[in-house]
């Protein structure tokens, strides 16, 4: 995050924010957002190379739920209207609630299995399988 400040005014971009507005506290909880999500990627590049198939659902299960606590904070933050002005998003919106609503779909599939399981991948069946 190499302009925390930037980083979160851009969370509201409806809302001016002045230098002053960009207190400690928030340049603490800026950086500690980001602190979990990179703890969250990395999770997510653990899990997805994982051999159990049980742990990746678990995980994915786990985010799948979180994406709606994200996606309600940047309705929080916009307020109704500007949340519901798509057309008015910047790059920051959209990969707040775009992307975690393409990827919150995306997520629920593979645990559903849409994509299939281990055995379509050439994986061999686990033991509760046999």
């Amino acid at each position: 995050m190499g302009d925390p400040q930037a980083y979160f005014a851009n969370q509201a971009p409806n809302v001016a924010v002045r230098a002053a507005d960009f207190s400690p506290p928030a340049l603490g909880v800026t950086l500690q957002l980001g602190n979990v999500l990179l703890l969250l990627a990395a999770l997510g590049v653990i899990c997805s190379w994982t051999p159990h198939a049980g742990t990746a659902r678990a995980f994915l299960t786990a985010i799948a739920f979180a994406d709606y606590g994200h996606i309600y904070a940047a309705y929080r933050a916009l307020g109704p209207e500007a949340f519901w002005d798509v057309g008015g998003w910047n790059g920051m919106i959209w990969g707040n609630v775009g992307a975690s609503v393409v990827l919150n779909v995306v997520r629920w599939l593979t645990v559903l299995g849409a994509f299939g399981g281990p055995a379509a991948r050439g994986a061999a069946p686990s033991k509760k399988a046999q």
